[in-house]
């Protein structure tokens, strides 16, 4: 079912209503004081945040059925900040088909003094309400919030966690069964740690039974205010295994433990974005780059962050959705990097397109710009790649060493991450590695061009793409007042004169494309940049383990041959070896959420995005589709 965000009504000025379930959100005069007696205390919160947790011990999780307005995170958070100690973590999971906008949020919460610091913590991230997972980041990293968007039992469906503390708000059940159902019951107790603790402001008989059939052991409790009863929940059953095949399982890898040796080779848009989501989760780290930062694919002084279009989701747009939407979320906390927003399409198909991807109509809008119809979108943009990386990297447990970091230099360290780009094969010339000498990548040579603006382009305030782009005059991104001309893309043999030949193709199309840029010659180029990408064969980056090829080789080859063994050894890989490599041309849109990935697996996290499209993301992929093919050689 396709995500319906909605909007609030009032039944009165501080009783936020659902014209959909026909039912209030929570009651005004005593909405605070219920959901803090219902959930907070009923699951003991207080108590699980209190105790002291181990160094590098595991989060503790949170799993709520119904987001709504976020009352129940709201409280969660505030009691997080007045009784966790310095070193715990919290993941708070929540469900919501129908995500209310953030100005109506905004709006509720102009009401609520008592929790407007809480609130504009969330409201300062609130993502864009597309389906999926959005994972939101509070109190440097100690804190996440992670919002499954989408229908209850397929989002729990797509998760792999351990919950230690469940909030089931839905609606009444007689409003909205699907938050009480069997089936998503089931994923329930798929997910629920040992002795997991539950509670609803619900007691319904058929809620008791179906929790009870599923492995928990019900009570009721006094209910608050004018309800009768809520109820708690224990959960007595078992762990299940994890439901990933086993050559994408997790099961071996070296998680992070306190006091690890980090290093990260490539000091570019993915390396600076992973060595920063691991100091933000409180791990010192090393980052190698002999060119120094965001020298070269990443050193464009304007490169775009945009949508993908498809006309049907699959998993590259699905990826590049969540990435953007992961990314714009950074951008807001990063102050310091300059963005010039607006970007325009033009395309003719632009809005169906994006309708289907499910993006929310407040996302975009009609426009033309240069006699072209098209579609705008004001919240992508281009931004200074340098500016960006720099600012991931000033981070106090973040050291930049200008030097290679060779075989040698690497053995010192417990985990290494190869964040390399169209480097690799230079690194892998000096330090032979065969699995990554075998992955399926290649460099693909990109040119860009600055040139003078005339007096009619000038008159251009948003990036403007078909097929290539041009920027605009934005001296607080590029710091002069030139525009830039972008991108070629090459995988074939490159001529001897071809830097020639590309200024001219992006001159010749500039002119036939834009009318403000007619007059635009030759003698008006000031530079041009050449830079090269790692693309892999599916347009989708290599996130995750170093994977052992030989030994996936001989422990599944089997598998795809007729035979059906019971059980399957978990995937084999390089203790202590990572890689985020082949994020192609959009290394800016899909840096922030590679590394998000990534940083959640050497931790231990869960995945901060849907199984099905981690299996599309991991290393091991292109290995696994040649043996069903009986191809690996």
């Amino acid at each position: 079912m396709p995500l319906q965000p909605t909007g609030l009504e009032y039944r009165d000025p501080q009783t936020p209503y659902s014209p959909l379930f026909d039912d209030v959100y929570f009651a005004a005069e005593q909405g605070i004081e219920e959901s803090t007696y219902v959930y907070l205390e009923g699951t003991g919160l207080r108590e699980r945040l209190s105790g002291r947790a181990d160094p590098g011990s595991a989060p503790l999780q949170v799993l709520e059925i119904g987001f709504g307005v976020g009352l129940n995170f709201l409280l969660t958070l505030r009691e997080f900040e007045r009784h966790a100690p310095p070193d715990r973590r919290l993941i708070y999971f929540s469900v919501e088909k129908h995500p209310v906008y953030e100005k109506d949020l905004r709006e509720l919460y102009s009401r609520f003094p008592a929790l407007e610091p809480q609130a504009r913590l969330l409201l300062d991230q609130y993502p864009l309400l597309t389906p999926g997972f959005h994972t939101l980041s509070f109190f440097g990293g100690r804190v996440k919030l992670v919002l499954l968007l989408g229908e209850a039992e397929a989002m729990l469906s797509q998760l792999e966690a351990r919950i230690d503390l469940w909030y089931w708000d839905g609606f009444a059940p007689s409003k909205n069964p699907d938050a009480f159902s069997e089936k998503l019951f089931a994923q329930v107790a798929r997910l629920s740690a040992p002795g997991a603790v539950g509670s609803s402001f619900t007691s319904a008989g058929w809620v008791r039974r179906a929790l009870a059939s599923v492995g928990f052991q019900v009570e009721k409790r006094v209910g608050y205010g004018k309800k009768r009863e809520c109820l708690k929940a224990v959960f007595g059953g078992n762990a299940t295994a994890e439901i990933l095949s086993p050559w994408f399982s997790n099961q071996n890898l070296k998680r992070l433990r306190p006091g690890d040796r980090i290093a990260v080779a490539g000091a570019g848009l993915a390396g600076s974005a992973i060595a920063r989501a691991l100091a933000d989760r409180g791990f010192s780290v090393t980052v190698f780059d002999p060119n120094g930062v965001a020298q070269r694919a990443s050193g464009n002084p304007a490169g775009l962050f945009n949508v993908q279009l498809s006309k049907l989701p699959n998993p590259i747009s699905r990826f590049a959705q969540l990435s953007l939407a992961h990314l714009l979320r950074e951008l807001k906390s990063r102050p310091e990097v300059s963005v010039r927003d607006g970007i325009f399409r033009a395309s003719d198909t632009a809005i169906d397109t994006l309708q289907a991807s499910e993006y929310p109509s407040d996302f975009y809008e009609r426009a033309v710009r240069d006699s072209k119809p098209g579609v705008l979108l004001p919240q992508c943009g281009i931004l200074n790649p340098q500016a960006l990386c720099r600012a991931r990297l000033d981070h106090p447990l973040i050291r930049f060493i200008p030097e290679a970091a060779d075989a040698k230099r690497l053995r010192e360290f417990d985990h290494v991450v190869y964040a390399l780009g169209a480097d690799l094969q230079s690194f892998l010339k000096s330090t032979p590695h065969p699995d990554l000498e075998a992955l399926p990548v290649r460099p693909v040579r990109g040119q860009a061009l600055e040139v003078k603006a005339t007096e009619a382009s000038r008159s251009m305030s948003e990036t403007w793409v078909q097929d290539g782009y041009v920027s605009p005059v934005a001296p607080e991104v590029t710091g002069n007042e030139h525009h830039w001309i972008g991108a070629t893309y090459q995988v074939k043999d490159i001529a001897p004169d071809q830097e020639q030949r590309d200024n001219l193709k992006l001159i010749e199309d500039a002119r036939a494309r834009w009318s403000v840029f007619r007059s635009l010659q030759a003698s008006d180029v000031v530079c041009h940049r050449v830079g090269f990408r790692l693309s892999t064969p599916d347009k989708l980056p290599l996130i995750g383990p170093v994977c052992d090829r030989e030994r996936l080789r001989s422990d599944y080859a089997h598998a795809f041959r007729g035979s059906k063994p019971e059980v399957l050894p978990p995937l084999s890989v390089r203790e202590g070896e990572w890689m985020a490599l082949g994020l192609g041309s959009r290394g800016i849109t899909s840096s922030s959420l590679a590394a998000e990935i990534l940083a959640s697996l050497m931790a231990g996290d869960p995945l901060p995005v849907e199984l099905d499209l981690w299996e599309h993301l991991h290393p091991a992929r292109f290995w696994i589709r040649n043996l069903k093919r009986n191809e690996l050689g």
